[in-house]
């Protein structure tokens, strides 16, 4: 597309400044969906085996807990004893607030069993999908 003969050439000034607002406004909308809607997340360990395996790479919805209290069956992103951050199944609900969570591996899961019920606020998100390995690809159940 031709430039017009009234419009001026552009200034290294002024690509300079949009180059740092367009980069600035993407920097925003990732921190701000990796805030508030989703993030990736690497599994470590064989806890919630056969479901999901070491080095398997998920999505994390942050959403789903701010209208209800995770569902028994969910798969979910916690943060543990010591603030070490968990991937387990949500085993039981409580009307106090509280979650059992368990490893689908239970010889190779350290979860409710070990450390008893975790608090709902301590439940970072829902998994949601698997990313890779590409042969894994999907929702998770």
């Amino acid at each position: 597309m031709a430039r017009s003969a009234s419009s001026p050439p552009l200034s290294l000034g002024r690509f300079l400044r949009d180059l740092v607002f367009v980069l600035g406004s993407a920097g925003l909308v990732v921190a701000a969906a990796t805030r508030w809607i989703a993030v990736p997340w690497a599994v470590g360990g064989s806890s919630m085996s056969p479901t999901l395996k070491d080095g398997d790479r998920v999505i994390v919805a942050l959403f789903p807990y701010r209208r209800h209290a995770p569902r028994v069956g969910d798969v979910v992103l916690l943060e543990g004893p010591e603030g070490l951050p968990l991937v387990k199944r949500v085993a039981s609900v409580d009307p106090r607030g509280s979650v059992w969570v368990l490893g689908d591996n239970l010889a190779e899961s350290a979860d409710s069993r070990t450390f008893g019920a975790i608090p709902a606020h301590r439940v970072r998100g829902r998994i949601t999908w698997r990313y890779w390995p590409l042969s894994g690809w999907g929702s998770i159940e």
